[in-house]
Order: structure tokens, then C-alpha cells, then sequence
């Protein structure tokens, strides 16, 4: 692997943040359709102790409305960046550190989860590839 220039890997992780703010633009238009647009696949998720793979957009689609109604109905709406980091950058591949809020319609806080999503190009298009995380609680400080 070939390092990057200062200015390549500006240029990689600009392209990243777009990717990671296309992914969260779909999540919070609540259409499943827009949100799995933004993924790359096979989707890798660790999350709650769990390893879960899908291996086609058909069957995030399918798999993933569920939690979609029920992120709804704890009373969530959108979700908002808090802190993003670019500890490792490639070409063709980057992994963001995240900390991102959920909130409700009011904007109240109700969470805070931290998370490495690893975003990568696929024939041209940067998409999440990965995302591993926990929640970090209310009172974690953003």
C-alpha cells in the first residue's frame, strides 16, 4: 500500500464524509430504500454483543425495516454526528471513528453511541461497509 499525500488523503477523506453524510441523510429520511442506497455489501454490523451480515441490499431491505418501526417508536426522529476521526485512510478504504446522537422530535437527547464504520470505494462509489459500536448512554459527554 502506497501512502497517501497530504492532499490525496484530504481528498479520501472528504469523499469519505460525504459518504458517511449520505448514509445518515438516509437514515434520517426514514426511507430504507434512500438508507441502503449509502451501504456496500455483504453490510457488516457488530453491535450488542452480535455479528450480523447481509448479504445483498434485498436483504437489508427486507431484515431491517423492523428496526427501523422500532427505532421509531422508542421516540426517535434523526440522528446527528458529534464527533467524527480518520485514524486510518487509504485509497480505498477509511475507517471513522464516530460519536453520533439520537434525538427526538424536540431535539431531546436520547442516546450517544460510539463507532467505527469502515467506508470504503467499491467501483467508484464510496459506501458503509462496516459498522461496529455501543451505546455510550445519555450522559456521555459529546
Amino acid at each position: 500500500m502506497t501512502a497517501l499525500s497530504p492532499a490525496d488523503r484530504t481528498g479520501v477523506i472528504e469523499e469519505a464524509r460525504a459518504a458517511l453524510d449520505a448514509f445518515l441523510d438516509g437514515l434520517n429520511s426514514h426511507d430504507m430504500e434512500q438508507w441502503t442506497a449509502t451501504l456496500h455489501f455483504p453490510q457488516i454490523r457488530v453491535h450488542e454483543g452480535a455479528v450480523t451480515v447481509w448479504q445483498t441490499a434485498e436483504e437489508y431491505l427486507k431484515e431491517s425495516q423492523d428496526d427501523l418501526t422500532a427505532l421509531l417508536a422508542s421516540g426517535w426522529r434523526r440522528s446527528g454526528w458529534l464527533e467524527v476521526g480518520y485514524p486510518q485512510v487509504s485509497a480505498e478504504q477509511v475507517h471513522a471513528t464516530v460519536r453520533f446522537g439520537r434525538y427526538d422530535a424536540g431535539g431531546g437527547l436520547l442516546g450517544v453511541f460510539d463507532s467505527v464504520y469502515v467506508v470504503t470505494r467499491e467501483e467508484g462509489r464510496w459506501g458503509v461497509l462496516a459498522r461496529i459500536g455501543f451505546d455510550s448512554g445519555t450522559d456521555a459527554q459529546a
